[in-house]
């Protein structure tokens, strides 16, 4: 029994004597560090254990205020420095210290008992913080190493010439200066040692020799076949060119790659690539680009819905007001972007009929016409680029006078009569003429512009011309993009244009110019006449003779004014035939004699 007892105390004295010398122990640890930092405590990653906070604090700053001098560091065969003392650096390493010193003391005794095993098996970290009286000495300083380091990426370059030729991209190089500014943080706050070599990292170019590669694949399909589009008389072609205009762009960067094309380099705003790789899933064209392209291409063929007017003045005989209906168009943006982007890797689908959407107006010219104007007949056209001032404001009122006039079935249309007295008093300005064979100023210069254009007119209408006279002189403006032979003068009384009206419906004559061009309509109700033009024959040509200078005491003394050009006297004859159902109606031969004429300079007098 006794020897039981014995073997029952034997545990209980040795479990209490290990507590005893735990107890006995960790009194010790802690008068041991009773006026020192606990074993594995760090401020800023800098150790303190058995540090006094004085000796701490003192360590701490001496170490502050050498890290916070100046760094030199290497890249390359380069020495950089960085002043860090001009930044004025500042740690809060007296908090930080207090706080330290304080934790595993403060607490609840198994709080402090936690942090103090924590700090001795594991560690334990108190952070600095980081401040700069003045971050841009710093930061300035960073940004102007960025300079010297950084080696720009040079992107592919697609040249088009005869072929289509890559020039290879280029890697470069960058300071990453939020990475050295994250070293200089954690030097200053003890986590690392003063970094030595500038962090510089490999920067890849936006437009790869890869992307580059791929693109030219798809752009070398489209030199045998180009996509197409249409939309009933609009037709426009993307080629290599167009298409390199639309391919993956970067809108809000420089230049990615650039584009020279027979010579010249296309410049920022013309083209350029963007960062995106183009994978073969990926189309290469940039959807901001396609839809810019896009919307500039809907110019041509998108108009409003416009409902037909016409308001005719009885008293006068004259429509006031006539605008035949239009009817409304949009190109379909989404379904064309669709289209084109599946032309680039099907070459049977590059003949694409553009989908507009069609608007019918509410109300027609037939619902409210009742003299029988429901369709254009034809349209005549004229430039008169370089004209003077004067010459351009009596075309204009020259247009107006004609504007709007009707001419009854059977009726004979009279130039001179219509466009009434030419002169001063009826509002038109002085402005050259030829006049007894010389170049003068004289009232209603420019007229011979709208009855050469309305000439045009009657004639793309197939309707009977019963009188024309054409120029003694072939005139310049009337042969901007058309061949001679195709004018018509007049000279109140004696020169008129006339044209009949012998149709079954009432004619009405619609002019306007727009900047340098006249544009006049004939509108009515077709029978189903035809026309056909022949190309003007130019015969018996005689060279100019010498040019002729005259004196005007409007210009100043000094000055020399061009006002005439040279042209070749020639003998110009062309045919017109109307048919109708087969039957003609109209075969005949204009036939124009022109005089050689001389270029004439105004030399100016006026002092």
């Amino acid at each position: 029994m006794n020897m039981m007892k014995r073997n029952l105390l034997k545990p209980a004295v040795y479990s209490l004597a290990v507590l005893t010398v735990i107890a006995f122990s960790y009194l010790l640890f802690l008068v041991y560090y009773e006026k020192s930092f606990y074993p594995g405590v760090s401020i800023g990653g800098y150790p303190m254990g058995g540090k006094s906070p004085a000796s701490g604090l003192k360590t701490l700053d001496l170490e502050f205020k050498e890290r916070s001098g100046s760094i030199e560091m290497q890249y390359e065969d380069q020495n950089f420095t960085l002043d860090l003392k001009g930044a004025q650096p500042e740690i809060n390493i007296k908090d930080k210290v207090t706080e330290a010193y304080a934790s595993g003391r403060s607490g609840s005794f198994l709080e402090n008992l936690r942090f103090q095993f924590q700090a001795l098996f594991f560690g334990t970290n108190f952070p600095l913080n980081l401040r700069y009286e003045k971050q841009n000495h710093l930061t300035d300083q960073i940004e102007q190493l960025g300079k010297l380091v950084k080696v720009e990426a040079i992107d592919a370059k697609i040249t088009l010439a005869d072929d289509l030729q890559i020039t290879p991209s280029k890697t470069g190089k960058q300071l990453d200066q939020k990475e050295l500014q994250e070293q200089i943080s954690l030097y200053l706050t003890y986590q690392r040692n003063a970094p030595e070599t500038l962090p510089v990292k490999i920067t890849e170019p936006r437009f790869t020799t890869a992307s580059a590669q791929k693109a030219k694949a798809v752009l070398e399909t489209l030199k045998q076949s180009p996509i197409t589009l249409s939309y009933e008389d609009f037709s426009f072609i993307i080629d290599q060119k167009v298409l390199l205009r639309i391919l993956d762009t970067h809108k809000t960067k420089p230049v990615l790659a650039s584009l020279e094309t027979e010579g010249r380099t296309i410049t920022l705003e013309e083209i350029s690539f963007g960062s995106k790789q183009i994978t073969d899933e990926q189309s290469i064209l940039d959807p901001d680009n396609l839809e810019e392209f896009l919307n500039n291409l809907a110019k041509d063929i998108n108009q409003p819905t416009r409902d037909a007017k016409f308001i005719f003045d009885t008293g006068a005989r004259r429509v006031r007001e006539f605008q035949p209906e239009v009817e409304g168009r949009e190109l379909d943006i989404g379904k064309t972007s669709k289209l084109i982007t599946a032309a680039l890797s099907d070459v049977s689908a590059r003949n694409i009929t553009l989908p507009v959407k069609v608007t019918k107006p509410k109300i027609n010219a037939s619902s409210i016409n009742s003299f029988g104007i429901q369709e254009l007949l034809g349209q005549g056209f004229s430039r008169f680029a370089g004209s003077i001032e004067n010459r351009i404001y009596n075309v204009g009122l020259a247009s107006s006078r004609i504007n709007g006039t009707l001419i009854a079935p059977g009726e004979t249309f009279s130039f001179n009569n219509v466009v009434g007295e030419i002169s001063g008093a009826s509002g038109y300005k002085p402005a050259y003429v030829i006049k007894s064979g010389r170049t003068v100023l004289d009232d209603g210069g420019g007229v011979c512009q709208v009855s050469t254009t309305l000439f045009r007119a009657v004639l793309n209408a197939g309707l009977p011309i019963t009188a024309r006279t054409a120029h003694a002189y072939r005139v310049g403006y009337y042969e901007q993009g058309f061949p001679p032979g195709l004018d018509a003068t007049v000279f109140s009384p004696t020169v008129d244009f006339k044209f009949k009206n012998d149709t079954t419906a009432h004619i009405l004559i619609q002019a306007y110019t727009s900047g340098t061009s006249l544009t006049i309509d004939i509108y009515g109700t077709s029978d189903g006449r035809v026309t056909a033009l022949s190309t003007p024959k130019v015969l018996n040509q005689t060279p100019p003779p010498p040019e002729l200078r005259q004196d005007d005491p409007e210009l100043p003394r000094g000055t020399v004014k061009q006002v005439d050009w040279s042209a070749w006297g020639a003998n110009v004859s062309f045919t017109r035939n109307v048919t109708r159902a087969g039957q003609t109606l109209i075969s005949e031969t204009f036939r124009s004699n022109y005089k050689a004429w001389q270029a004439i300079f105004l030399v100016g007098t006026k002092d």
